[in-house]
């Protein structure tokens, strides 16, 4: 078999289960009792709306899979890659320029085959649906600086790694899996204040009772947080959520307006004592521990593949080469796939956790009710997902699932 035959059979499974999973999504949980216990808190009318604020997602999500992958497939094995590398090279200068241009022009590429899709799926259903608040022009504003961040860390990564393997052909999966875990502890570091600015304006939570409030919550659950920020969501979305963003001096609560303005303090203080949960529980640390392992992993893994010599032929490039990210994205891709019901079954644990710590720090179980009803009418949400894929690919325990916890905890 030739390259092109074997990565169709690689790539295949893929869209295979990806379009079992869009009909999974579309049918929702179809049982009768999960329906009943819904309205014990919610209406008909909300469990109508979260389908039909969700469904319209499903299938541009599968046509985006697909496309992601097609592209990746041409570039990978049918060595369109190596026409871009030609271009970049032809540009002149050293490894800098060349992996510029490189990077450049694959970001280039997906952008402009995903274009459509993307200006559907995130402005027209965000205000059909009544979930995005920008016109046009500040969409567009919005995602051309992401697109802009995004590329400069590619760059900055496929560089190092770059330098990294002709510097190192033995070790440098040890040495880019360091790199890698500072480069993410130092993105947790600078996100609020250096990368979110880029893209929402803060404001600090002005002096009074909610304030003491909730870094008494802090205090409590043993977190040393100066200062409450509010993020102005509402010129953006109508999006509601709190998080806690930075490590050790530009460690910060945040919160959204939105949420300021349609929930009462309490409610504010249910979900600042969930994000305050993680926080006493160090599930930022042990993200970060689990993402280096996985860094240093999946980087010795990609060292042993590319160990075997058919690897080169299978995949068109050698990884000290230009052609070589494609396929570092391709089999990030693919690895992601496999690992994401692990990663969502770790992640509901924790979500578990902090529900938990939340309910212990406030000792208030009908505000941390009441808060999951007013969220999933705030964000529109799907009431009634389907068991199998909350089981696989849920990061949160369902609505449902967290009030359920809530009445037990209660009693």
């Amino acid at each position: 078999m030739n390259p092109p035959a074997i990565g169709a059979l690689i790539i295949a499974p893929f869209i295979i289960w990806k379009t079992a999973r869009t009909l999974l999504a579309y049918r929702g949980d179809t049982s009768p009792a999960t329906r009943e216990y819904s309205l014990r808190y919610f209406t008909d009318d909300d469990i109508e709306t979260g389908k039909r604020c969700s469904r319209p997602y499903y299938l541009p999500g599968l046509i985006g899979c697909i496309i992601g992958f097609g592209l990746l497939y041409a570039l990978v094995f049918l060595r369109l890659s190596r026409v871009l590398e030609s271009a970049a090279i032809r540009a002149g200068g050293g490894l800098i320029v060349h992996t510029g241009a490189y990077v450049l022009m694959f970001a280039a590429i997906r952008t402009i085959v995903s274009a459509p899709l993307v200006y559907y799926s995130g402005y027209v259903l965000g205000r059909r649906l009544g979930r995005l608040k920008q016109t046009l022009g500040q969409w567009l504003v919005f995602n051309l600086k992401g697109a802009a961040v995004a590329l400069i860390f590619t760059w900055a990564l496929f560089l190092m790694f770059q330098l990294l393997v002709r510097a190192y052909p033995r070790g440098w999966w040890a040495l880019t899996g360091a790199a890698l875990a500072a480069v993410t502890i130092l993105i947790v570091y600078l996100q609020p204040v250096l990368l979110a600015p880029i893209f929402y304006k803060f404001t600090r939570l002005e002096e009074g009772p909610l304030r003491a409030r909730l870094l008494e919550l802090c205090r409590k659950a043993g977190i040393e947080a100066r200062e409450v920020f509010v993020q102005h969501e509402s010129s953006v979305s109508t999006q509601t959520n709190a998080y806690f963003a930075g490590l050790g001096k530009t460690k910060r609560i945040v919160l959204y307006d939105n949420l300021l303005n349609s929930h009462p303090p309490d409610e504010v203080a249910a979900v600042v004592a969930h994000e305050a949960g993680h926080w006493k529980r160090r599930h930022l640390l042990m993200g970060l521990g689990v993402s280096a392992v996985m860094g240093f992993a999946g980087a010795y893994l990609l060292y042993r593949l590319f160990q075997v010599e058919a690897a080169e032929w299978l995949f068109g490039a050698a990884l000290d080469e230009l052609a070589a990210l494609p396929v570092l994205v391709l089999l990030g891709s693919l690895a992601g796939a496999l690992l994401q019901p692990v990663e969502s079954a770790a992640s509901r644990a924790l979500e578990r956790q902090a529900d938990r710590s939340a309910l212990e720090l406030t000792g208030d179980a009908d505000a941390f009710i009441r808060v999951q009803v007013r969220l999933v009418r705030d964000n529109k949400a799907d009431l009634l997902p389907h068991p199998l894929l909350v089981r696989l690919y849920a990061s949160h325990p369902t609505a449902l699932q967290r009030i359920d916890f809530a009445e037990k905890a209660r009693k």
